[in-house]
């Protein structure tokens, strides 16, 4: 069966029709693989979260994220900033409370030693003439014979004002003063004058 000269350029027509058919669908699939591995135009996402969403090809795909334009990655990174300035924000406003109630401690310890400053000012202030009475009659006793501080110490009613006489004293004189005194009062004296 010899084919007709019609029929031979209908086979080759058919034949280059099919060539350029296979050549044109290579050439689409060669198209989309490179938009699905250089994911043009968000073409690989696309495709991969359709891959995903099939029940056969589950197991095999995972869902991508789509690629975000320049102007959402900037929006994404300001509200990043936004968050991270949030935080310190609250971190230096917690900071600044501390501070403030350190601040009104501070006040507090510095209110009370204030208080204590005057407390011993004035206690100084009625101290000091009393100090000078018992300075001055140390004086007096010291320049005293002995017998007659001894007579005078004797008569005295408070031991605190004798022992605070004698402590002031030099040393020779108040030992001399004590020598001469009734023992037993000498000794109750000085046995006070050990336990302060």
């Amino acid at each position: 069966m010899n084919k007709s000269p019609k029929e031979k350029a209908a086979g080759k027509k058919g034949k280059k029709a099919g060539l350029i058919l296979i050549i044109i669908l290579l050439s689409f699939v060669i198209a989309l693989g490179a938009g699905i591995a250089f994911n043009i135009a968000g073409l690989g996402v696309k495709v991969n979260n359709c891959m995903a969403s099939l029940p056969i090809t589950r197991n095999f795909f995972k869902p991508v994220a789509p690629a975000k334009s320049p102007q959402e990655l900037e929006i994404e990174r300001i509200e990043n900033e936004k968050t991270l300035i949030e935080e310190e924000r609250k971190r230096l406003e917690e900071f600044s409370n501390s501070l403030g109630t350190w601040e009104l401690q501070l006040k507090a310890k510095e209110s009370e030693l204030n208080d204590k400053e005057i407390m011993l000012m004035e206690l100084e202030e009625r101290l000091e003439p009393r100090i000078k009475n018992i300075e001055e009659l140390v004086l007096y006793y010291e320049k005293m014979d002995s017998a007659d501080a001894v007579e005078i110490i004797n008569r005295m009613s408070s031991n605190e004002l004798i022992i605070v006489l004698l402590k002031n004293m030099k040393q020779q004189k108040s030992s001399e003063i004590l020598a001469q005194m009734d023992p037993q009062k000498a000794a109750r004296i000085i046995e006070m004058m050990s336990s302060q």
